[in-house]
């Protein structure tokens, strides 16, 4: 027995010193050309609502171990790839989000935005989400359209959980431009400590991290392995506030302070949504934590169901589907149905749900 454990611990030695001496030189000569490894950041900076994605881009962009294809407009909306109209500015409708509403990692057409466009085919719709925007961003981002000339009739906000962080930790909204917090670097673009050594592990050994990766996701496709949702998906100190707030995660805000300035900047969007005649609407949705650890009347629904009261043409609450299938079907089984694997962003058939049930309930509301 000694000597197989020796066996062991010397082959997982050997592996490891081929993969940082050879590991690198085949991952980058043969493996990485084939995966189209390519840039998995493509924002540009923007000097009032912070980034925005690049105009007429089109080229392989990378999420995890998913590559997709990444097409903008002339405006630097994302789009499909044969979209041909130039320099339009009327729209009816502005959808409005972060990387959920993007549709990152995900082609064009099988993201809950792409599949909207493609139903409400007699509208013109355009995506103005981008990775890791929130409220600050959405504002400013909105008002600076108008001021140039874009119109709309509608605007309807995909709002995520990890807005609320983004707002007491990342964006500071003064004067119409937003700022970035004092914390940003450590919270937002997660240049802390930990996560250099993480980022130096992976690049290091490459090789066998994408071996393990795709060992793991082959096994899981075959059904011999079950995909138990890691801990840190499952409870994700970006969305966890809704059942498990800690001060000490939001700059020590209380959770009413934190909870003002979540909403303050969507007020602001209401009241210059109004001024120019536009209607809003909010939608919320899950994280896989929120499935696993809250109720369906949690606290990001009750906030944006008391908003809309006031501040909103329709409030779309797209937590419910996923919770009907929890009555049905255990935890893992609607994580692994719905999410992108080791992830907390939604899969081509978690897309196809939001966009059924966004449809339904908007054309619902037209009759």
């Amino acid at each position: 027995m000694k000597n197989i454990i020796k066996i062991i611990f010397i082959s997982i030695f050997i592996f490891f010193i081929f993969d940082v001496t050879l590991g690198n030189y085949i991952y980058k000569k043969f493996i990485k050309v084939k995966l189209a490894d390519v840039k998995t950041s493509y924002s540009l900076k923007d000097p009032l609502y912070d980034h925005k994605l690049p105009k007429n881009y089109n080229d392989l962009a990378g999420f995890g171990n998913r590559r997709y294809q990444l097409c903008t407009d002339d405006n630097g909306f994302r789009n499909f790839c044969d979209y041909k109209k130039n320099n339009q500015k009327k729209f009816d409708i502005g959808f409005m989000g972060d990387s959920f509403t993007e549709g990152i990692g995900i082609e064009y057409e099988n993201t809950y935005i792409g599949i909207i466009k493609k139903k409400l085919n007699s509208y013109e719709n355009a995506n103005l989400a981008t990775v890791s925007y929130s409220p600050s961003i959405y504002y400013s981002k909105i008002k600076s359209l108008l001021e140039s000339g874009y119109t709309f009739k509608k605007i309807i906000v995909f709002i995520d959980l990890s807005d609320f962080p983004d707002e007491t930790l990342c964006y500071n909204l003064e004067f119409n431009k937003v700022e970035r917090r004092s914390t940003f670097e450590k919270y937002c673009f997660k240049n802390s400590y930990e996560n250099k050594i993480i980022f130096w592990l992976k690049k290091k050994f490459n090789f066998t991290r994408l071996l393990f990766e795709q060992f793991k996701y082959q096994l899981v496709n075959l059904g011999i392995l079950k995909n138990k949702v890691d801990k840190h998906i499952i409870k994700h100190s970006r969305s966890e506030w809704t059942f498990n707030f800690k001060k000490e995660n939001f700059n020590n805000f209380s959770k009413t302070d934190a909870l003002n300035l979540y909403t303050k900047n969507m007020f602001r969007l209401s009241r210059l949504l109004k001024q120019n005649s536009i209607s809003l609407s909010v939608a919320v949705y899950p994280w896989p934590g929120t499935l696993y650890f809250d109720e369906r009347d949690n606290w990001q629904v009750k906030i944006w169901q008391k908003f809309c009261q006031t501040e909103c043409k329709n409030f779309y609450n797209l937590m419910n589907i996923f919770y009907d299938k929890l009555e049905k079907n255990e935890f893992y089984n609607v994580y692994n149905d719905y999410f992108i694997f080791g992830d907390i962003h939604f899969n081509e058939k978690g897309n196809r749900l939001i966009a059924d049930t966004f449809l339904k309930k908007f054309l619902d509301n037209k009759k």
